[in-house]
């Protein structure tokens, strides 16, 4: 769990970011060009992102990965920063569902007392 706003590097053999860069901008030797290619034939949406970034030119594709990466982090954060506060922020829903189970047991008591 060393890094994890990295989401390029897993050692499951996933592709290193500096990697496809230099595939996209064509800096790769032959060998290296052709275990890309055969990596990214056994991928579906991988793929599917090169195709898109090979759409823009060379010094654009950094900048849409940084890009793509900071929108990343940002949506991971908000959702951690709402999962935090989910009771604790909402007084008001807590104290509501006091006061109804309350009133339940209330009820029970005095329907319970009438029956005898």
């Amino acid at each position: 769990m060393g890094d994890l706003n990295n989401i390029w590097t897993d050692p499951e053999g996933k592709l290193p970011e500096d990697k496809l860069l230099a595939y996209l901008e064509g800096k790769l030797a032959p060998g290296e060009q052709h275990k890309v290619e055969q990596w990214l034939n056994g991928e579906g949406m991988e793929a599917d992102a090169v195709e898109g970034l090979k759409e823009l030119p060379a010094e654009d594709s950094k900048e849409a990965v940084d890009r793509i990466n900071y929108r990343l982090r940002q949506t991971i954060d908000a959702k951690r920063r709402r999962r935090t506060r989910a009771i604790t922020g909402n007084k008001w829903a807590l104290l509501a569902v006091v006061v109804i189970l309350l009133l339940c047991i209330v009820g029970y008591i005095v329907i319970s007392l009438t029956k005898k």
